[in-house]
C-alpha cells in the first residue's frame, strides 16, 4: 500500500474478518499474524505469500512533474514509482496477488491478466 492510511485501513478490515495482524511499522507485535506494511516499509524484508494491494490509478503513481513541464523530470519521476512497485512485487518469494479498486494503476497495463 502507498500510504499509512492505507495501511491502516486494510489492517482494521483484516481484524475485523478475525485474522491477526501486524504492522511492520511496530516492532513489539506478534509474527504469527498478515504483516501489513507501505511499499517503502517493505524494502530489505521478504514474506512466502504477498498481496500488493490498492494499486489504483489514482495511489500509483502519485502525482508527479507533468511531461509539459520538464520532460526530465517526469520521467524521474515516473521510473521512481516505477521502482516502488517492483521492490513491492518482489518481496514475495512463492506467490504474489494484485488488487486495486476502481480504475488499476496504468503500470499494470502490461501485465498479463
Amino acid at each position: 500500500m502507498r500510504s499509512n492510511s492505507l495501511v491502516d485501513s486494510v489492517a482494521r478490515a483484516l481484524s475485523e474478518a478475525g485474522l491477526p495482524v501486524r504492522l511492520v511499522a511496530k516492532s513489539n507485535q506478534p509474527e504469527a499474524a498478515v504483516s501489513v506494511a507501505t511499499m517503502h516499509r517493505m524494502k530489505g524484508l521478504e514474506f512466502r505469500c504477498m498481496a500488493v494491494a490498492c494499486l489504483n490509478d489514482h495511489v500509483i503513481p502519485v502525482a508527479f512533474t507533468p511531461l509539459s513541464e520538464d520532460p526530465l523530470t517526469h520521467a524521474q519521476d515516473l521510473l521512481r514509482e516505477r521502482c516502488l512497485l517492483f521492490v513491492a512485487c518482489t518481496r514475495a518469494r512463492e506467490e504474489l496477488r494484485v488488487s486495486w479498486y476502481g480504475r488499476p494503476s496504468p503500470f499494470l497495463d502490461a501485465v498479463p491478466s
